[in-house]
C-alpha cells in the first residue's frame, strides 16, 4: 500500500515521511501506518490553530503598542515575534504571508528601538549585530529538519537525531550542524559513522552518504577552531 503524505506537512508527519521505509532509521520505526499518519495530522493541525490564536493576539499587541512604551517592553514583543518566526516555520501549510507580516512587524518595532537609540553608537553597533542574526536565524528554519530540531517538543527524538540528519540534502544537513556545539557534534559524528558502519554495504558506500559522514567531519573541525580576535 502506497502511503500518501501531505504537500506541506507539519513537523509530526513531516518525521512519519522522513521514517518511512529509511534504512537508516531502525525496522520498526521505518513502517508507517495511515492510522499514524492520521494521527499526526491531527496534532500538527491542533498546533497550528493554537499558533495562529497566539500569532492574532501578539499582532494585536503590536497594534496597541502606545509610542511612548518603554524599550524593555518594545524589545519583549519583538523577541516573542522572533519565536513566532521560528515556530511558524515548522508548521503545516503554506506559511510565506504569515513570515512577511511577522518580519514587517519586527521591522516597523526595530525602526522604532534604531530611532530611540539614534544617540548611542554602541547601542546601534548591538543592534546591527542582533538584525544580522536574526537574518540568519530566520534562513536557518527554512530548512525544516532545523526548524523541527527547534521545537520545544521536536517529534525528533534524540535516537532518532542522526539518521534525520543523514537523511537531510547536503546543504539541509550543514544547516542543522551549525545548531550543534563541539561536544554534541563530537558525539553526532561518531554516531553518524557507528550508523553507517552497521548498515548492509551496499547502502553504507554509497557515495552520498559517505560525503554527509565527511560534512560533518569537517562541521566538527571547524567547531575546534579557535575564533580570532
Amino acid at each position: 500500500m502506497t502511503i500518501k503524505f501531505s504537500p506541506h506537512p507539519g513537523p509530526r508527519e513531516r518525521h512519519l515521511r522522513r521514517r518511512s521505509g529509511n534504512p537508516l532509521f531502525p525496522a520498526a520505526a521505518q513502517n508507517i501506518s495511515e492510522a499514524q499518519i492520521q494521527e499526526a495530522r491531527e496534532a500538527d493541525e491542533k498546533e497550528l490553530n493554537h499558533f495562529l490564536r497566539y500569532f492574532r493576539d501578539l499582532v494585536q499587541e503590536a497594534i496597541d503598542l502606545k509610542p511612548e512604551a518603554e524599550s524593555e517592553t518594545i524589545l519583549d514583543l519583538k523577541e516573542r515575534l522572533d519565536k513566532c518566526y521560528a515556530h511558524c516555520c515548522a508548521l503545516p501549510g503554506e506559511k510565506s504571508e504569515i513570515q512577511a507580516a511577522i518580519n514587517k512587524l519586527i521591522e516597523v518595532i526595530m525602526k522604532a528601538v534604531r530611532q530611540g537609540a539614534a544617540n548611542d553608537p554602541v547601542a546601534l553597533d548591538k543592534l546591527v549585530e542582533e538584525d544580522q542574526a536574526r537574518k540568519i536565524h530566520n534562513e536557518l528554519h527554512q530548512f525544516s529538519l532545523v526548524a523541527d530540531l527547534m521545537l520545544p517538543d521536536s517529534p525528533v527524538s534524540k535516537e532518532e537525531l542522526v539518521p534525520s540528519l543523514l537523511s537531510e540534502s547536503e546543504t539541509g544537513l550543514n544547516a542543522a550542524l551549525q545548531l550543534f556545539d563541539q561536544a554534541q557534534l563530537t558525539q553526532i559524528y561518531q554516531a553518524a559513522k557507528t550508523l553507517v558502519g552497521q548498515l548492509p554495504m551496499e547502502t553504507g558506500n554509497q557515495p552520498e552518504l559517505q560525503k554527509k559522514i565527511k560534512l560533518i567531519e569537517t562541521a566538527l573541525n571547524m567547531s575546534k577552531v579557535p575564533l580570532s580576535g
